[in-house]
């Protein structure tokens, strides 16, 4: 290849630098390198970092414009549409930026070759620098040191052609560094990108008002992120219901092992699908639903004719009064058991006898258990016709039917139970998804009212509803009080005397409570809490009652504690009237008990009533309010 061929490529295509690229001598010629080449390569290092500044900062530029209008397009996404992942990806953008920042630096390191374009370029030296480059390695003998310098340089000892074109390649590099060595430092000092830079600045300016001016999605994004965590306690809550169904049975007939996995299926939905309101809720109201078609409202009565039939049933068998006294269905169905095996032991007048009683029974039999109620019937039938074998069947049918009617109870109330827990969990979920809005703010102002007769009066509850919104508004409180005591006592003959008062007091106020949104009971209405009657104007004894008159009216010796079952012993008959007039002296029965002492009762039994039925919210929350405000201060 000759010099004119290889300048002649060169001119041919000056539009294409890409392809016409100079190689590095150093790693394209193998040997030693002339001095005058190694000179000039090492010129080039210092232009060849500042070039690379100078790229590093317009891809800065470049880079700087496309995070900033990529945070502008995404907040202003987020003002139109709640997305909370908003901050997670504003915050990931300059991240992003950055690391393509850094690829795009490393990738834009110039080589030397084009550094010698580049000045070659912009300091208008001819193409000087590249092609020296270029015939460094277009010919590798002329790219070591030269035998003699001197003798390569000079023309008059030319020979060949190889000698001339030697001289002219070694003279051609010569000239290049000399005009190498004159370019300024400076000439590839950095520059403002106008465009990228123009870009920047104004995606800047219009997205400082989109960041600083409130965001209307934000209610919305809290409104899902409270949707979700709801879903997520409403989840563990059904799970737990859910163990404690699957803990009671494991027969997959039982009603509560379908159930507890209905339950677990719902438990899932809702964490896998928190944000569906709409349909977590619906799947949720046809699940309770579906459980109270299947509780009996007359459960709790069957319950406690149950209970009474067991101890009745229980005393019958044994003879003894106080046999069985909490109505266990299995301990009745022991004694029933034992009764058949001594009924061959029986007279036949003790047999009648026990057919009296256990006919006395039906109508507490039948109203507990139908199945209870037949056998009952066939049971004193066959003792009345001296059947002791038919008797004795009976017998251990009915044990078997007490058995199963305290299970279908039991079922009953796990039933309501869950069914209670559900409704709950509804109305929280559902509360989650309205909206926050102000309520209502006031006081409520103490009523007055008057007091007459004796008694132990007790101090009034107050209450009052108001609608939240966003005017004021009032609500009306009202309270009254009662009390009365009685007294019996005996003296010579027959006699009684009894005494008895009452005082009552009434107040109203007005008030409007604070609160609404999702965080109120309930959304819509408001239970007053500061209206609360004050004493009497008039009074006859002080309006604090002290401890001797703090008391309530509970005779549990005699009536049974808050959830004891009710019953009536005792045979039917006419009976006989006789009249009399007789005077005596009255004395204390003790039936008055500080309400500090039954006040535990009385809540318990309340909020046992209120899970095991189907209450309407309203009702639950002013229930809860009403033993809330007459709780015992410390």
């Amino acid at each position: 290849m000759s010099i004119r061929t290889t300048l002649l490529r060169r001119t041919k295509a000056p539009s294409a630098p890409a392809s016409i690229l100079p190689p590095d001598p150093k790693t394209a010629v193998a040997g030693d390198l002339d001095s005058v080449l190694l000179a000039l390569r090492a010129s080039l290092l210092p232009h060849r970092r500042r070039l690379w500044v100078r790229r590093l900062v317009r891809r800065t530029w470049v880079a700087l414009a496309a995070v900033v209008a990529a945070e502008l397009v995404l907040w202003t996404l987020a003002r139109f549409v709640p997305l909370e992942s908003a901050p997670v990806i504003g915050a990931a953008i300059p991240v992003v930026g950055l690391a393509a920042l850094l690829v795009a630096g490393v990738r834009a390191r110039p080589q030397v070759g084009e550094t010698a374009l580049a000045i070659d370029a912009e300091a208008r030296l001819g193409d000087r620098v590249s092609s020296a480059l270029e015939l460094a390695v277009g010919f590798p003998a002329s790219a070591g040191p030269a035998p003699d310098g001197a003798a390569s340089l000079d023309p008059s000892l030319a020979g060949d052609e190889a000698a001339e074109t030697d001289r002219f390649i070694r003279r051609q590099r010569q000239d290049a560094l000399s005009a190498l060595r004159t370019v300024p430092s400076a000439l590839f000092r950095p520059r403002v990108s106008h465009r990228p830079a123009a870009v920047a600045l104004v995606a800047m300016l219009a997205l400082t008002p989109v960041i600083l001016l409130p965001n209307p999605q934000d209610a919305a994004i809290a409104q899902q992120r409270q949707v979700r965590e709801a879903a997520e306690r409403q989840a563990d809550r059904i799970d737990r219901v859910a163990d404690e169904l699957g803990t009671k049975s494991q027969d997959p007939n039982d009603p509560r092992t379908r159930l507890a996995q209905e339950l677990r299926d719902l438990a899932r939905q809702l964490r896998e699908r928190p944000n569906d309101l709409d349909a977590n809720l619906a799947r949720l109201g046809t699940i309770e639903n579906d459980v109270r078609t299947q509780i009996d409202p007359a459960n709790e009565q069957r319950a406690s004719s149950l209970t009474s039939l067991n101890r009745a049933l229980s005393s019958a068998a044994t003879g003894k009064p106080e046999a069985n006294r909490d109505g266990d269905p299995e301990k009745a169905r022991d004694d029933l058991k034992d009764l058949g095996d001594k009924l061959d032991q029986l007279t036949p007048e003790q047999q009648r006898d026990l057919a009296r009683q256990l006919a006395e029974l039906g109508a507490t039999a039948s109203q507990a258990d139908g199945a209870a109620g037949t056998a009952l019937r066939d049971a004193a039938q066959s003792l009345a016709q001296g059947d002791t074998k038919g008797a004795r069947s009976a017998l251990a049918r009915l044990g078997e039917s007490l058995t199963g009617a305290a299970r279908r109870v039991t079922v009953t109330r796990d039933l309501s139970t869950a069914a209670s827990r559900l409704q709950d969990a509804r109305r929280d979920l559902a509360d989650a998804g309205r909206p926050a809005t102000p309520g209502q703010t006031g006081q409520g102002q103490p009523g007055q009212g008057q007091a007459q007769g004796q008694g132990s009066p007790r101090p009034g509850q107050g209450q009052g509803q108001g609608s939240p919104g966003a005017s004021q508004g009032t609500g009306q409180g009202q309270g009254q009080g009662q009390g009365q005591g009685q007294g019996q006592g005996q003296g010579q003959g027959q006699g009684q005397g009894q005494g008895q008062g009452q005082g009552q007091g009434q107040g109203q106020g007005q008030g409007a409570i604070g609160g609404g949104g999702s965080n109120a009971r309930s959304l819509g209405s408001g239970i007053g809490g500061n209206g609360l009657p004050a004493g009497p104007t008039n009074p006859n004894r002080p309006s604090q009652l002290g401890a001797d008159l703090s008391s309530v009216f509970a005779p549990f010796d005699r009536v049974g504690k808050p959830g004891d079952p009710s019953y009536v012993a005792g045979t039917g008959g006419d009976g006989q009237t006789q009249q009399g007039n007789q005077t005596g002296s009255g004395s204390n029965n003790g039936t008055l008990t500080p309400y500090q002492q039954v006040f535990t009762e009385f809540e318990r039994y309340a909020q046992t009533s209120l899970d095991r039925g189907y209450i309407p919210l309203s009702v639950k929350d002013y229930v809860r309010d009403y033993f809330s405000s007459l709780g015992p201060k410390p």
